[in-house]
């Protein structure tokens, strides 16, 4: 099997799992806070993580000299960008929180342009003109409905994709820098710093973690379990593994197959049709990913 392909196959595993999540992770965010979904997926991502580290390596990465990008990139991607996403979740869903994903590929682009003097084809720009219609939609559902333009949830959702964005260019550099590593170590080291950095948050933020624990039924604890190896342990896995080794424009590109595949499971979860607003803007959004990398294929 050739590397690219398995690239993609890992980046598409990373989207399933990731989808799937999702709804867990907007169900319990509503039941308990962001805040305490973040530190619960990620502390368990570290629990299981840790002892694989120690199964299948003869040694544990710590090395702030060569690995700091991987620290940093959790703690910016992982511990804040995800409580933001997270929150974002809560005021517009997942579908249309991950529909902002598509903005990564340009945030990525424009770092690319100014600091590797890539290029940026002109016809791109149309891109970030279906990118606004989709932005715009998705608050005008909002306002449809609830009479506000729902801004904050959209801010939220921007910040989230722009740490992770930053997370996902951090993260290549740290394989360059370390190409003995795998994608089970990069996210054993990403989560290893957002948990960290929850340590560090303590004295100044309460995460009432037992008393919202202590408001989960049985079975959404499983949810929580569950949702915690899919989307932060298992999707992550994936996603390190084919940033390490595909092409980061493609890997990407796939992973902006989200918002459809959040969209649907979104709407079995509620059992409801997606609005006209919501399928308008995933048409949008269809035509601004087209517009995006049109040059790669022409």
């Amino acid at each position: 099997m050739s590397t690219d392909l398995t690239a993609y196959l890992y980046a598409f595993s990373s989207v399933l799992t990731f989808s799937i999540a999702a709804i867990g992770f907007t169900y319990l965010s509503h039941k308990t806070s962001a805040l305490w979904m973040n530190l619960f997926k990620c502390g368990l991502s570290f629990l299981i993580s840790l002892p694989l580290i120690y199964y299948f390596n003869d040694q544990i990465y710590w090395s702030i000299k060569t690995c700091w990008p991987f620290y940093v990139s959790g703690f910016i991607g992982l511990n804040i960008g995800d409580w933001l996403l997270l929150s974002a979740y809560k005021k517009i869903g997942p579908a249309r929180t991950l529909m902002i994903f598509g903005f990564q590929p340009l945030i990525a682009g424009g770092f690319s342009y100014f600091v590797w003097n890539e290029v940026i084809y002109p016809i791109q720009l149309i891109a970030i003109i279906f990118f606004i219609m989709c932005l715009f939609l998705i608050s005008y559902e909002k306002f449809k409905v609830n009479r506000t333009w729902e801004i904050s949830g959209l801010l939220l959702a921007l910040g989230g994709v722009t740490l992770d964005s930053i997370g996902v260019i951090l993260t290549r550099h740290g394989f360059n820098l370390n190409p003995e590593l795998g994608g089970l170590e990069a996210q054993y080291l990403r989560t290893l710093a957002a948990i960290v950095g929850f340590i560090v948050f303590i004295p100044f933020v309460n995460f009432n973690f037992n008393s919202n624990l202590k408001l989960l039924s049985r079975n959404e604890k499983l949810i929580a379990v569950i949702s915690s190896f899919l989307g932060t342990f298992l999707s992550i896995a994936f996603y390190m593994q084919a940033v390490k080794i595909g092409k980061l424009a493609t890997v990407t590109s796939i992973v902006l197959a989200d918002p459809m595949m959040s969209t649907f499971f979104e709407s079995l979860w509620l059992k409801k049709w997606p609005t006209k607003y919501l399928w308008l803007a995933l048409c949008c959004f269809i035509a601004a990913i087209y517009f995006l990398f049109y040059p790669q294929f022409n």
